[in-house]
């Protein structure tokens, strides 16, 4: 049986496992995907993956993807609470979280741990 090298096969999986997290779209700006980042962090219905764009330290946008959650409140989420985070500087979001959506509190609290979880991959990865 041929001997691996477990170094070796272990930076292969954490290199395609950044590739399917965190993307460089050109030398200043990056997209982050938890859909692997937060596999164990819950709405009411389940997970609620984000991908969050950053440019030069500053997030560009916060989109939802796929999720289970009830439909209105994922729309009062996309609408009330993502785009509290436009424009705003990774370090400044990483202090200072936005109050969730009233009605909406399991959703609220699982994006924005998405989003910290993007942005903490983000500054350690970048």
């Amino acid at each position: 049986m041929k001997r691996v090298n477990l170094t070796l096969l272990l930076a292969s999986a954490c290199l395609y496992c950044s590739a399917q997290i965190m993307t460089k779209l050109d030398n200043k700006t990056y997209k982050v995907n938890t859909t692997q980042l937060s596999e164990g962090v819950r709405g009411y219905k389940g997970t609620t993956p984000i991908d969050i764009t950053i440019k030069k330290d500053k997030i560009v946008s916060v989109v939802l993807l796929e999720n289970k959650e009830t439909p209105r409140f994922v729309n009062r989420v996309e609408t009330e609470l993502l785009p509290k985070y436009v424009g705003k500087k990774v370090n400044k979001c990483l202090r200072e979280q936005p109050d969730g959506v009233t009605g909406a509190t399991f959703s609220s609290r699982a994006v924005k741990e998405n989003i910290r979880l993007a942005l903490l991959y983000y500054k350690n990865n970048k």
